[in-house]
């Protein structure tokens, strides 16, 4: 279809071809055809040219006014077929009666209210591709939780040039930093995939090791002599679980909804080192009175707080995804964009959530748009 644009006075299609009437049979029918040969549910076809609309005036660019109306209406009385679902009216019944007594929906309402559809659907289609998505990851990563992941990996002996005895001097070194961490550690090692070099001697290292309860082990003792003294003793070591990068992504997520709801009465934690990151919330119910909690997976999460993030909070996680999911973006995580990726400054999130950065509800059906800005009619005495 050519692009159209509309403004207040004319409907302007750019530009006028020849030999449009000619083929616009034909054009159909591949269109129709090429969509039902796809075989897919979620994907459709809108049939809204009529010929009645190809009047042109003069300048061979703008729509007559007659035909302007025609082209406009048969867009939204297709699309609004399209998105025809039975809605429930929350309104009082006040409210109800001042629409019934208002002038049929304009054309500005329609199209309005055509926006507000489509972005519930796609806000819906996200949302359920981010939870198969992170399904998906969970039992992904469930195979790897006998592994660790080491960076910052460091040693005063240069690598031999031999590649045998390279990957001997490397496991030597995986051992020796693992039992640094934990001395009791037996040294049964499975295997040690390492990741690219980027340039730099030792590279990220993934270890597997004799069972779960062992890898679960050595990060605990990581963790623990990571807290020691100030915190400094193991250098730029780092001990992690082996996840997949869009579980990497969804934490960096939720560690900034974390630091954006944590206050004196509320405060948020990021159970990361798991096959599924959860956001944990706490709230102090009153002085002496015990803490309650919640538990929100990522997309329970980006549901309840989405809303409140913008595009500084989600700089990390912009890094971390890097180009690997172009275009998949908001369906791998809702609230990052592909079009927001180098744009800089703070973006809010919209009265509904969707039309901004943020992308999410908090919970609440967005109010549809009023029936119509005209003056109600005045009744007959």
């Amino acid at each position: 279809m050519r692009p159209i644009r509309i403004n207040k006075n004319h409907v302007k299609i750019s530009p006028k071809l020849s030999w449009y009437d000619a083929v616009l049979d034909t054009v159909r029918k591949e269109i129709k055809d090429g969509v039902e040969s796809m075989g897919l549910v979620n994907v459709s076809r809108l049939d809204i040219i009529s010929r009645a609309s190809q009047l042109f005036d003069p300048d061979g660019v703008h729509l007559t006014k007659s035909a302007g109306s025609i082209f406009i209406e048969s867009i939204l009385a297709a699309a609004e077929k399209s998105f025809a679902a039975p809605f429930i009216n929350l309104e009082s019944d006040d409210a109800q009666d001042h629409h019934e007594n208002q002038d049929a929906p304009s054309i500005e309402h329609r199209v309005a209210k055509l926006e507000f559809d489509t972005e519930e659907r796609k806000w819906n289609d996200n949302l359920l591709f981010a939870r198969t998505r992170e399904e998906l990851d969970m039992a992904a990563n469930k195979t790897k939780e006998d592994r660790i992941v080491i960076t910052g990996l460091t040693t005063k002996v240069p690598p031999p040039a031999d590649r045998d005895q390279k990957k001997a001097w490397l496991r030597k070194l995986v051992i020796d930093t693992i039992t640094l961490v934990k001395p009791d550690f037996d040294g049964n090692v499975g295997f040690i995939n390492q990741g690219k070099s980027n340039g730099k001697e030792i590279p990220m290292v993934e270890v597997r090791l004799s069972s779960v309860e062992v890898a679960a082990a050595v990060r605990k003792a990581y963790a623990e002599k990571r807290k020691e003294g100030d915190g400094s003793t193991l250098g730029k070591l780092y001990m992690s679980n082996s996840v997949t990068l869009s579980t990497r992504v969804r934490i960096d997520i939720l560690k900034s909804i974390s630091k954006k709801i944590s206050n004196d009465k509320e405060s948020g934690y990021v159970a990361a080192y798991s096959s599924r990151p959860i956001l944990h919330v706490r709230t102090k119910t009153g002085k002496g009175e015990e803490v309650v909690n919640r538990a929100y997976t990522f997309t329970d999460a980006i549901i309840r707080f989405g809303q409140i993030l913008n595009k500084q909070d989600l700089d990390d996680a912009y890094k971390r995804a890097g180009t690997a999911f172009r275009g998949q973006l908001e369906q791998h995580f809702v609230v990052l964009r592909d079009w927001k990726r180098f744009t800089s400054g703070p973006s809010g999130s919209g009265a509904s959530g969707r039309s901004g950065l943020g992308g999410s509800r908090s919970g609440k059906r967005p109010r549809q748009p009023s029936p119509s800005s005209q003056p109600p009619k005045s009744k007959k005495k």
